[in-house]
């Protein structure tokens, strides 16, 4: 994808006119995204064209963990607390929506996390999906479900390659293991 710059979101990047459609991301991108970058408490990442800084897609990532009351043996692997990463936001702006292009922004965000991974470790890729569009993205995208999760987390693992195993769902919380991606 040649046509846009994946970088770092920083003063000079242009907010303002993104509209994704949906109020909640965009008002994350306008008003704390710059803030949370700054305290390191979220990287936020934007694409734009190459001569202009208008952002016409994001996605944040974060450090987490979870406990392993919350997922399957197989996702915890024996562990007490699972480290790993929130992609905790991730949205195209409504000019450049149907064109595949979240596909590339996921794939984006998911090599960041396997670099931060293997300098920082992790092994879970946590996502909060906003509604039923975007978990139904998720799964489109190769997510398969961990089995054995408690109400109200709904757990998924992401598998690199193979056969999914898919479970009903039943809430918007998302988590992936990276099998192939991330060292275990």
């Amino acid at each position: 994808m040649t046509d846009w710059v994946s970088s770092r979101i920083s003063p000079a990047h242009e907010l303002d006119r993104f509209d994704c459609g949906r109020e909640p991301l965009n008002h994350w991108l306008r008003e704390f995204a710059l803030r949370a970058d700054s305290q390191a408490t979220a990287r936020t990442i934007v694409w734009t064209r190459p001569d202009d800084p208008a952002v016409i897609a994001y996605y944040s990532v974060a450090p987490t963990e979870l406990r392993r009351e919350r997922l399957a043996r197989s996702a915890h692997g024996g562990h007490s607390v699972i480290p790993g990463y929130l992609l905790a936001r991730l949205a195209l702006d409504r000019g450049v929506q149907g064109r595949g292009l979240g596909t590339y922004l996921l794939l984006d965000a998911v090599e960041l996390v396997v670099a931060a991974s293997t300098t920082g470790g992790g092994r879970l890729l946590v996502v909060d999906a906003i509604d039923d569009a975007a978990a139904a993205f998720y799964r489109a995208h190769g997510f398969t479900p961990i089995t054995g999760t408690p109400p109200p987390l709904r757990t998924h693992q992401l598998t690199a390659g193979n056969a999914p195993l898919l479970t009903d769902l039943d809430q918007q919380s998302l988590v992936w293991r990276l099998v192939r991606c991330l060292p275990m």
